[in-house]
């Protein structure tokens, strides 16, 4: 495979070029070139590599002939290189990017430009031209403050986008690539538009009106949060700053910087659930659902507010014979079937212990009752937990909200009514079992 790689290069280049300049074959020209050479197949995959790849490696080429040249590559630069490997296949000649490349121990900067020669028959394979940089970008950096501010920008983890007053991206920096697997080449020149989420494309316009009409003296920047659309079609979502320097003759355009809010949002899920949520059952907890119950105070004319108000009757001996982790699983159980019972707009809360409340929107004291009696049938058949069922029902009592009420207040009359059917039937089963003579 080397060799015939070597081979269909050489006829790439052509003989009579080689003739021209009195070398043997034009494999000496590929082989003397100062810029490394490496070539790989569509799969990454290295065939060749130059002397002065070798020399920039800092080892033989024959260490790297069959591996994937990704691994040359510095960790946090790999999504870079992977998204220009793959755009590369749909182009003649690549986009040039700056990336860091293995060499002897230590880490080159280097700039990457690939030729696309799949469909050549003599050649199959994508040539890629290597050059360091790394001295130049030193004396630039230590001379220049322009091409220290770009070499900043470059790397910074931050997404930085130049967007026209029209709305079209003019640059971008890599972490474009590193964060959406975006090609810069393929982004740049099109609207901003293009690789925001279908949903979000007016929060964006909004937004950039907004930033173009702020006063250029204003130092907060316009904020936004809209989902950009990854390579591989995956919406993720980003909290962009616009700031307007439109009039500004140097830049004359927007500065758009972003970061991905992932993880902020999904902690942000996750400390809203602790504080609202039961963390055994998923229910609203007592404190949500008060503040849930205070929201929802306007209704339709004509509807009431019921209150039922559900204690567990069994569940003791439950606990008592089989142990608190079957009693945790029964409490789980219940609480799926409360949410089978009732209406999406319904509410749903664990009390505390084995107490449960539900509140609804109705019409009439007999629509009231028919919810009463379809919890109370709900919990009428046995359960199942750990793989035993377990004979576990419910007493429920209700009460109906009133102008003066607080949530307390009606919960606690909701309380009493159910002690008082639980109370009525514990004397009616006592006088089923002692009849009177």
């Amino acid at each position: 495979m080397l060799s015939r790689s070597r081979d269909n290069l050489s006829r790439t280049v052509g003989p009579e070029f080689g003739k021209e300049l009195g070398l043997r074959d034009s494999d000496a020209v590929l082989k003397s070139l100062p810029d490394a050479i490496v070539v790989v197949d569509g799969d990454a995959c290295v065939r060749w590599a130059n002397d002065a790849a070798e020399r920039l490696l800092g080892e033989s080429a024959q260490a790297w002939i069959g591996r994937s040249a990704l691994d040359l590559v510095h960790p946090d630069d790999v999504p870079m290189a992977a998204v220009s490997l793959q755009s590369v296949r749909e182009k003649e000649v690549g986009t040039p990017i700056e990336l860091r490349v293995r060499s002897a121990g230590s880490w080159r900067l280097v700039e990457l430009v690939g030729a696309n020669r799949l469909a050549d028959p003599e050649v199959g394979a994508i040539l890629l031209s290597i050059r360091d940089i790394t001295i130049r970008r030193r004396w630039e950096v230590a001379t220049d403050q322009t091409a220290r501010f770009r070499t900043l920008v470059h790397h910074v983890a931050s997404l930085i986008m130049l967007v026209s007053a029209e709305g079209i991206v003019e640059s971008a920096s890599g972490a474009l690539t590193r964060l959406l697997g975006l090609d810069q080449e393929l982004v740049e020149g099109h609207p901003f538009a293009e690789i925001v989420d279908a949903k979000d494309v007016g929060d964006l316009a909004s937004a950039l009106a907004r930033a173009l009409d702020a006063p250029s003296w204003q130092i907060a920047p316009t904020t936004v949060e809209v989902r950009l659309v990854r390579a591989d079609g995956v919406s993720v979502p980003f909290e962009l700053s616009l700031v307007n320097l439109v009039d500004d003759a140097t830049v004359n355009g927007m500065v758009v910087s972003g970061h991905d809010v992932s993880q902020l949002r999904a902690s942000r899920m996750a400390l809203e659930e602790l504080a609202t949520r039961d963390p055994l059952t998923g229910l609203l907890n007592r404190s949500a659902f008060e503040r849930a119950v205070e929201a929802s105070q306007a209704r339709p004319r004509g509807m009431k507010l019921a209150f039922a108000f559900l204690d567990l009757d069994g569940f003791k001996e439950v606990n008592d014979r089989h142990g608190h982790e079957v009693g945790d699983e029964v409490l789980r159980v219940v609480a799926q079937r409360l949410l089978r019972a009732v209406r999406d707009q319904d509410l749903v809360a664990r009390w505390g212990g084995d107490e449960f409340v539900v509140t609804a929107q109705v019409e009439s004291d007999a629509e009231m009752l028919g919810l009463v009696r379809r919890l109370r049938d709900m919990m009428s058949n046995p359960l199942e937990a750990r793989g035993e069922c377990h004979n576990v029902t419910a007493s429920v009592g209700y009460a109906i909200w009133k102008p003066e009420d607080t949530v307390r207040t009606v919960i606690n009359r909701a309380d009493r009514s159910m002690y008082e059917a639980k109370h009525d039937r514990e004397a009616a089963e006592i006088k089923s079992e002692h009849p009177e003579p």
